[in-house]
């Protein structure tokens, strides 16, 4: 019958497989941690970039409603588009051009204002936008008065002729990255 060795073993031939694997996880839980820093640092900056938009939409959203009402309350006449006019307002222009088969197509403003300049648009005049830091662009507008057309809801009128009025507002973000530029046909009998 064997003996049972009581005592110490002799020592063995250690080879460091272990050690080896450890590092190999180590290195790859490493590279997953900062992968997965990296994911989380882009989705923050994709957060805060849509926000930014959706504050230059609202705001720019907020300075076109605002343009219709001063339209649907008066506060801009026809004669205040007429750029030689002395009572001429800064941001109310008249088509360019008008359509026709052999003429050139409608020339518009919008496509050349300076945004940041008071004495090219109108600034907005509605209530404090109080989503818009207070060291942001406030939004500004440009209303343009296209041709006289014929509308049936302006029957009561010789005619029916009504003005027709492009608004389009422009508003920058929070830190004016982001622009939007918002466009409506407005008639006013």
């Amino acid at each position: 019958m064997p003996r049972a060795r009581l005592g110490p073993r002799p020592p063995r031939r250690q080879r460091g497989v272990v050690l080896l694997v450890a590092l190999i996880l180590l290195l790859v839980l490493t590279t997953l941690g900062v992968t997965l820093a990296r994911m989380q640092t882009t989705e923050e900056r994709m957060a805060s970039n849509e926000d930014n938009h959706q504050l230059a939409f609202q705001a720019a959203e907020a300075a076109l409603r605002a343009a219709e009402d001063d339209l649907g309350t008066g506060v801009y006449a026809n004669s205040q588009f007429n750029l030689g006019a002395a009572n001429h307002v800064p941001g109310l222009y008249v088509l360019w051009t008008e359509p026709s088969m052999t003429a050139a197509p409608f020339t518009s403003v919008v496509n050349t204002v300076n945004w940041a300049d008071p004495t090219a648009t109108l600034p907005y005049r509605g209530p404090p936008l109080t989503g818009v830091p207070a060291n942001a662009q406030q939004p500004t507008v440009v209303i343009e008065l296209l041709p006289a057309v014929t509308i049936p809801a302006c029957a009561s009128n010789a005619n029916s002729q009504g003005s027709v009025f492009r608004v389009t507002a422009h508003a920058f973000g929070g830190d004016g990255t982001a622009q939007a530029t918002l466009q409506s046909v407005y008639f006013r009998c």
